[in-house]
């Protein structure tokens, strides 16, 4: 969201990024020649990004899961008896993979389709 308005086309939300990170690396730009930090005429990130990035980028390709991702990510967490606010530990998800990975995967894919995220606690 940027001052209140919901971005949803794609070119638009590459192009507001571009733009914050472009504003950022301007600055760190400026104040490594102010500061002396930029030794021995070394590139600075603005020239980085402008020689291996092209504008306007790649449209922002957003994909929905399989159940075998799901499953491998699951997997893939460390085994853990703690539990965070969903009171449900690694261990648990690990052991119950086969029945939670099929109903899993539907609400990420809702959720990515959708464009709506649950807001983190």
């Amino acid at each position: 969201m940027i001052d209140t308005k919901h971005l949803i086309d794609q070119q638009d939300i590459a192009v507001t990024f571009n733009t914050y990170f472009s504003s950022i690396i301007d600055k760190i730009s400026i104040n490594n020649i102010n500061n002396k930090t930029d030794r021995h005429n070394a590139p600075t990130f603005h020239h980085y990004l402008e020689q291996n990035y092209t504008y306007p980028p790649p449209p922002l390709v957003i994909k929905t899961f399989s159940t075998k991702e799901i499953t491998s990510i699951i997997k893939s967490l460390k085994t853990k008896n703690s539990y965070c606010f969903d009171e449900i530990s690694t261990k648990v998800l690990k052991i119950n993979v086969t029945y939670v990975c099929s109903p899993l995967t539907y609400i990420c894919n809702k959720s990515i389709l959708a464009r709506k995220f649950p807001d983190p606690v």
